[in-house]
Order: structure tokens, then C-alpha cells, then sequence
């Protein structure tokens, strides 16, 4: 068996867990741990945001290390700071204390999210990426699934500090060690090729693939296509973080009930692991820069819903059409940017997007929340996200065609 598909379904399991745990357990913890403290949402909640855009902001630097020395280091070092920063987590005392230790974790989150990730990929996989990115993105997708539901029972039945450490060891025993004794820089520290290919004629039409298109970091951000997936993904993550924080608001305001709205909030992750199953592998098949346009399509389908209809409907139509787009979207990217670029510094350039995209998803629940409190409704607010949408469909049909 091709080491590369062991890797894949390996990256799958740590990568459900420490979103599930690093990602998603602040949310179900926040309400306990405000009872105990007596702090504040927005004073708590603070802590996260911080550590959301701390993520964001040394993703060039994690890439530029991936790209220089592999991520057997960095995703295992990453694991046990992550660990023991839980640990600390489920310890802490002071507000000050929980802003520390989650710029901690927002600055472990880099080393072992998506984006090393999906770098391991990029370098085991050439024709066969999208599935290989489908098997570790399906998995991840079914964090919050898996994940939401045990802490909340753990906290049910221990109390959260308790919960938290038991989520730590769980961490712990389901990062670390696969981090450090599975990860490989690529398939020539096996003894393999590229996609596991064996013959003569498939190994160099894989080798030319893999081969071409390598822009250094600097290279890269001097061409038009970077700058198009950059502005591209930045405004799909500003519709993304926007949605997260208000779609249970905007339901309530259209007379919906509580429980059906949150009940299609979290229908919405469903719906994701579903398009990653169904659309995303359809890139190894067709042009992933059409493919990347039509999920934006998905999406804005779904937001256009949101304004024609005012009830439930609006909302199941929402649901369907934003989930599957916005499951996708995510294995896209990562196929696009090696397309486009290569793998040569696929980290660095990953990462310097990704720093326009964690920006965004930061920014877009205050500042549409602004804009809500100011035109009194959510209608303006969905009009900018349809604009923006269509603004990020036709920028990634901006880019280079590449083997069309």
C-alpha cells in the first residue's frame, strides 16, 4: 500500500480531533466557565479571537518552515504545546491567564490545522491530490459532530476543568505519537514515488506534474494569479465567519424558532462533509478553477435563499447550497495553490493566503455587525456577501488556465 494513503487517513484522525477539541471546545466550555469566573462574553470571547488571529498571522511562518525542514518536527512539537497548553487551559484562574494560554494554542493551531496538513499532501500527491485531500478534509469535517457532543457530556458529568483535562489526554494520545513516528517529508523517504506509481510512463508524466509551475514565495506574489486567490479566499472566509456569527440571529429575527434555527446551523457541517465526499473529488477529473467557481456558486445560492425567502425555507435552501459550497471550498484551495504554484513553496504560499483569510473570517462578525446595527437589519448585510461572492467567483475565473 502506497505510504502516501496511510498518511492521508492518519492526517484524518489527528486532524478531527484537534479541531474538534482545539477549535470547537472553546464554544461548548464558554458558558461553564463564565458561570465560574464571572467574566464576560465579550471579555472571554476575546481570548479566542486572539488566538484565531494569531493562527493567522504566523501561517507564513509555519509554511516557510515546511518548506524548509518537513512537518515531522513542527506538527509534533505543535501536538504537545497544544496538549499541554489544554492542560493549562482547564487550570486557569485569571482572564489575563486564559489570553496567554489560548495566543498559545492560536499559535500551535499553526502547526497542526489544515495547513501543514494539507502540505503533506501536496507532497505524496499529484494526480490523486483531491482524493487524498477528500479522505483527510472529511474527517476533519466531522470535528465539531464528534466533538461538540463529548465535551458538553464530559462537562455535564465532571464539570468543565475536568472536561477540558480529559480533552487534553485525548489530544495527546491522538496527535503525538502518530505526528512523530508516521510523518514523512515525502515518498522518496520511503523508498516510493510520487502517487505510489511503479511504471516507467506513469512515474514521469507524475514527476512532470508535480514539477512544474515551482515559484519560490517571492516568485509568487509578483504574479497576478496569487493576488487573485488571495482576494478570492479572503472574501469567501469574510462570508464564512460572517454567516457563523449571525445566521442563528438573522433566523430569530425572521420569527423562526431558537431550536430550528440551531438545529440548521448545525445541519450546515453536515452538508460540508458531504460536498467534500461528492464535489471535491471532481477536481481530479475537471478544472479545479471552474470547480472552485461553481461551489462559489453553491454559495451564493444559498445567501440568495436567506433574502427571497423569510422563513424556513430560505433557511433549509441556505443549508443545502452553502454547506455543500462551503465544504468544498476548503480541499479546493489547497489543490488550487499547488496547481497553480507547485509544491516547491507550497507552505509559504499557503501560509501568506492564509493570512489574508484568517484576517477576514476575524474581522467579518464585528464588521457586519456593525452594519447590522446600522441599516437595522440583515438584509444589507446579505447583499454584501452576495456582492462579495460574486466578486471571489470571478477571480479564481481570473486565474491562469493551467492543462484546461
Amino acid at each position: 500500500m502506497y505510504y502516501g494513503w496511510k498518511l492521508a487517513w492518519m492526517l484524518g484522525l489527528t486532524q478531527m480531533v484537534s479541531w474538534g477539541i482545539l477549535f470547537y471546545g472553546f464554544g461548548v466550555t464558554l458558558p461553564h466557565m463564565l458561570r465560574e469566573t464571572g467574566w464576560t462574553t465579550t471579555e472571554a470571547s476575546g481570548a479566542y479571537s486572539a488566538a484565531i488571529l494569531l493562527n493567522g498571522l504566523v501561517a507564513f511562518q509555519a509554511g516557510r518552515w515546511l518548506d524548509r525542514s518537513g512537518p515531522r518536527v513542527l506538527m509534533t512539537v505543535g501536538s504537545i504545546a497544544a496538549t499541554l497548553l489544554t492542560f493549562a487551559w482547564a487550570n486557569v484562574q485569571s482572564l489575563l491567564g486564559l489570553y496567554l494560554v489560548w495566543a498559545g494554542i492560536g499559535l500551535s493551531m499553526s502547526a497542526v490545522l489544515y495547513e501543514p496538513a494539507f502540505w503533506v499532501v501536496a507532497r505524496w500527491f499529484a494526480r490523486k491530490r483531491s482524493r487524498a485531500l477528500t479522505i483527510v478534509t472529511f474527517w476533519g469535517g466531522l470535528a465539531s459532530t464528534a466533538f461538540i457532543p463529548l465535551a458538553n457530556s464530559l462537562i455535564q458529568a465532571y464539570g468543565w476543568r475536568n472536561a477540558v483535562s480529559i480533552l487534553a489526554v485525548i489530544l495527546g494520545i491522538c496527535t503525538i505519537l502518530p505526528h512523530a513516528i508516521m510523518l514523512r517529508r515525502g515518498p522518496e523517504d520511503v523508498g516510493q514515488q510520487i502517487d505510489g506509481i511503479k511504471t516507467p510512463a506513469g512515474l514521469k508524466t507524475a514527476q512532470v506534474a508535480q514539477a512544474k509551475n515551482n515559484y519560490t514565495a517571492n516568485e509568487a506574489m509578483h504574479r497576478l494569479d496569487f493576488w487573485l486567490l488571495f482576494a478570492a479566499f479572503a472574501l469567501t472566509n469574510i462570508t464564512a465567519g460572517a454567516v457563523a456569527a449571525h445566521i442563528i440571529s438573522l433566523a430569530l429575527s425572521r420569527g423562526i424558532s431558537a431550536s430550528y434555527a440551531a438545529w440548521a446551523a448545525g445541519l450546515v457541517g453536515v452538508m460540508q462533509v458531504v460536498g467534500r465526499l461528492t464535489l471535491a473529488p471532481l477536481g481530479d477529473r475537471f478544472s479545479r478553477r471552474i470547480m472552485t467557481a461553481f461551489v462559489i456558486l453553491l454559495q451564493i445560492i444559498g445567501l440568495s435563499a436567506l433574502l427571497v425567502f423569510g422563513n424556513e425555507t430560505g433557511l433549509i435552501i441556505y443549508v443545502i447550497f452553502f454547506g455543500l459550497g462551503h465544504g468544498t471550498l476548503t480541499p479546493m484551495r489547497a489543490s488550487l495553490i499547488a496547481d497553480i504554484f507547485g509544491v516547491q513553496a507550497y507552505g509559504a504560499i499557503n501560509g501568506a493566503i492564509g493570512v489574508g483569510s484568517a484576517l477576514a473570517r476575524g474581522i467579518a462578525p464585528v464588521t457586519m455587525g456593525w452594519l447590522i446595527m446600522r441599516s437595522g437589519d440583515y438584509v444589507s448585510m446579505l447583499w454584501v456577501l452576495i456582492g462579495g461572492s460574486v466578486l471571489a467567483a470571478l477571480a479564481v475565473l481570473g486565474l491562469e488556465r493551467r492543462g484546461e
